[in-house]
């Protein structure tokens, strides 16, 4: 039979299944009748499960922390590119209310047209929005209108608007005044200009 030394030299072996047919039985034969090797062999076994299972769980946890920190990376990069392309849409495309002393207007009369034309003077491009005035619904439930918001946006001077693009002209009928309180408004980012039937041709 073989000894018990010789059995426990070579029990790592055997637990990896390294050994010939011959010697794995002849182990195998000696660990069903020895309790010491039996109990040593049975210790080995569950520290090399452990062993594994520890090793498993650490790659998972690695993979994890790689999942978490790519991921975030990921996310930060798109807030940032999301956040540079609000900034460049606003300052090339929105842009901002103009002030009153970066623009030059004039008011003039010309046939039955009342005009408006506006200068930027601060070297950036000029943008200019215009919206309805409604008034009150009136018997037939429709809501008539009675002017115009005119809105001067400032942008930098970018392809979607040349950089020479300071000037705007707004025209309406000079009769327009004269109907419902007629008005139209300057919003300039420091207050309005209001033009109505009493100061349009001053």
């Amino acid at each position: 039979m073989i000894k018990c030394h010789i059995v426990q030299d070579l029990m790592p072996n055997y637990i990896e299944g390294l050994l010939s047919a011959e010697t794995d039985h002849d182990i195998q034969q000696h660990i069903e009748e020895c309790e010491a090797c039996r109990l040593l062999h049975a210790k080995l076994t569950a520290s090399i499960d452990n062993a594994d299972v520890h090793v498993n769980n650490k790659e998972i946890d690695f993979l994890k922390k790689v999942r978490r920190k790519t991921t975030k990376k990921v996310v930060t990069g798109f807030t940032v590119l999301l956040l540079i392309f609000a900034l460049l849409i606003y300052f090339l495309a929105i842009g901002s209310p103009v002030r009153k002393a970066d623009l030059v207007y004039t008011t003039s009369v010309v046939g039955d047209t009342w005009r408006i034309n506006m200068e930027l003077t601060n070297g950036k491009a000029l943008l200019v929005k215009t919206e309805p005035i409604y008034g009150e619904k009136g018997s037939n439930g429709i809501k008539p209108i009675v002017g115009v918001l005119v809105k001067p946006h400032e942008l930098l001077p970018s392809p979607i608007l040349e950089s020479d693009n300071t000037s705007f002209m707004y025209g309406s009928t000079i009769d327009s005044f004269n109907v419902l309180n007629y008005k139209v408004i300057l919003r300039l980012a420091d207050g309005d200009i209001v033009f109505t039937a009493d100061n349009y041709d001053k």
